[in-house]
């Protein structure tokens, strides 16, 4: 169970300063994540060989009059 007083802490640290470094941090770890994955042979879905899927014709479900 959470302490009474756990809303004395923003007293403490100012919101504003750790939303912005909880968001720089998290966006740093994602491109790190993703970079990781790049350098890798078998986890680098853009050069995989795979062609990407093509543009085709959609057909209308609803009849045309």
């Amino acid at each position: 169970m959470m302490s009474p007083d756990l809303w004395k802490m923003w007293l403490l640290i100012d919101p504003r300063r750790v939303l912005i470094g909880l968001a720089v941090f998290l966006t740093i770890l994602g491109i790190a994540i993703h970079m990781i994955l790049l350098s890798t042979a078998e986890f680098n879905w853009l050069e995989d060989g795979v062609p990407a899927a093509s543009v085709q014709q959609v057909t209308s479900v609803v009849p045309q009059r």
